[in-house]
């Protein structure tokens, strides 16, 4: 057992085998490798320096992105959608499109405007970027920043007339009624002009697409509570002035814009039924009777008859363009 002992303790002074050592080394390297890859974890000042210098490029794409989409989709809706019956979805679709090309080719100035704003740098390295942290806090500011970019350019809509399309629509669809009421219905009644005013009830405006003797297609608007149209419509009864500048309630204003000179006037409000109720949707008017000598005259009760019936009628048509039965 003396010798067995000995021989142990001599085993331990001998040199260790090569095999041994190279694992020994290997194994240290390792754990050297492993606490120079640890990456020190930005701070909280850094993150959001990081999310700031995402969101405000973002904030220039998404203005530039939205207020050209909005205005390239309002300019087609308003031009060739209505000429050739576009839906406003395809306008605002082609009006994206538009607004991509926009931002592609327009990047540059945007990147070229941010980099002159100074703002301040993160100090963060390539490695520290691309820690999870701040890759969440750099996604997280670009989506803040296209928000806002976007809610920034929708502000337009503040200055836009976004329900022109809708009264271009009608107006296009009630052509044929007007253009019928204004050549015929002046004939009916012996009247110098005629016009057939619709009654917007959302802009409290009437407006009318043509109106025999002035230019064709030339579309007029005045307040719902002026002239000798918008009381017929306000009272929902048929006015007959026979001296239209002795009449308070006559509007001047047409006549300025047109220079026509109106003497006699008769308008019958065109009812139409709603619930248990009715209400006007527009009014035709005639201006300036002629007698049978071709003599200055009033319109009278027949007239009135007359009037009333083409109303009908053109309630009738206005349901079928709107789709009621």
């Amino acid at each position: 057992s003396a010798r067995y002992f000995n021989s142990v303790r001599s085993a331990r002074h001998l040199p260790r085998h090569p095999l041994a050592r190279l694992a020994s080394n290997s194994s240290g390297g390792k754990d050297q490798a492993t606490a120079a890859a640890v990456v020190e974890e930005p701070t909280r000042r850094q993150l959001m320096i990081v999310a700031l210098r995402s969101a405000i490029p973002m904030v220039g794409f998404g203005f530039m992105d939205n207020i050209v989409m909005i205005q390239a989709g309002d300019l087609i809706d308003n031009s060739i959608g209505i000429t050739f019956g576009l839906s406003t979805l395809t306008a605002a679709g082609f009006g994206q499109c538009i607004s991509d090309v926009a931002g592609f080719t327009s990047g540059g100035l945007v990147d070229a405007a941010v980099s002159k704003l100074n703002m301040p740098t993160h100090g963060l390295s390539q490695a520290q970027l691309s820690l999870k942290s701040a890759r969440i806090y750099h996604t997280a500011g670009g989506c803040v920043g296209v928000v806002i970019g976007c809610l920034l350019g929708m502000c337009s809509l503040f200055f836009m007339d976004t329900d022109k399309k809708e009264r271009e629509r009608k107006a296009r669809e009630l052509k044929t009624i007007f253009e019928t009421i204004t050549r015929d219905g002046s004939k009916l009644v012996s009247a110098e002009r005629c016009s057939l005013w619709m009654h917007d009830q959302d802009k409290h405006e009437l407006w009318t697409q043509v109106a025999s003797g002035t230019k064709k297609g030339e579309i007029l608007r005045i307040p719902d509570n002026t002239g000798v149209a918008g009381a017929a419509v306000q009272e929902a009864t048929t006015i007959n002035i026979l001296d239209a500048y002795e009449d308070s309630r006559f509007n001047p204003e047409v006549d300025q814009k047109t220079g026509f000179r109106t003497r006699s006037i008769i308008a019958v409000p065109i009812m139409q039924s709603e619930g248990s109720g009715s209400r006007v949707i527009g009014c035709i008017q005639m201006v300036n009777k002629k007698n049978s000598d071709f003599t200055d005259g009033v319109f009278d009760e027949n007239d009135a008859k007359l009037l009333t019936m083409l109303a009908g009628h053109v309630k009738a048509f206005t349901k079928l363009v709107a789709g009621e039965d």
